[in-house]
């Protein structure tokens, strides 16, 4: 067999057989089970049910579990707080443009009147949160078309 790219560290690999697709890495093994786990979730109701059940049995057994993370963690702690928030603003804009959106239904063409030509030019766009690649953007104004 021709060797292929391993969707988790793109390294080359020879599988041993047609269905294989990710290499025998630790890692790559963790992602090949995460997605497998997360198809597993959203198709079969039981096997949903199953995990939930699991995971309260487990909760009932270290209920102390997650103050203790948190005391031994504080930098973790701190970043999901902040996570948390993040998520939350989303939630409320979300709502907010939901509501606005089915009440008023047009868009604003002209919401952007002042001219801020400090930002034009180059810049990175470099993640802070999510784990991604930086983008570099390009800022420029565009023409105003009188009707």
């Amino acid at each position: 067999m021709d060797p292929i790219p391993c969707p988790c560290c793109n390294s080359f690999f020879v599988p041993r057989n047609k269905l294989q697709v990710f290499c025998s890495k630790t890692n790559c093994q963790r992602a090949r089970k995460a997605l497998w786990q997360k198809q597993k979730l959203a198709c079969d109701p039981e096997y949903k049910e199953d995990q939930k059940l699991a995971n309260q049995k487990w909760l009932q057994n270290f209920p102390d579990y997650w103050a203790d993370y948190r005391q031994r963690n504080p930098e973790n702690a701190a970043r999901n707080r902040s996570l948390q928030k993040i998520r939350n603003c989303k939630r409320q804009e979300n709502k907010a443009h939901f509501k606005a959106s089915k009440t008023i239904g047009i868009a604003k063409m002209d919401s952007s009147k002042a001219s801020n030509h400090e930002l034009l030019g180059q810049y990175w766009l470099v993640p802070t949160v999510a784990k991604m690649d930086p983008v570099k953007i390009f800022i420029t104004t565009a023409p105003v078309c009188s009707p």
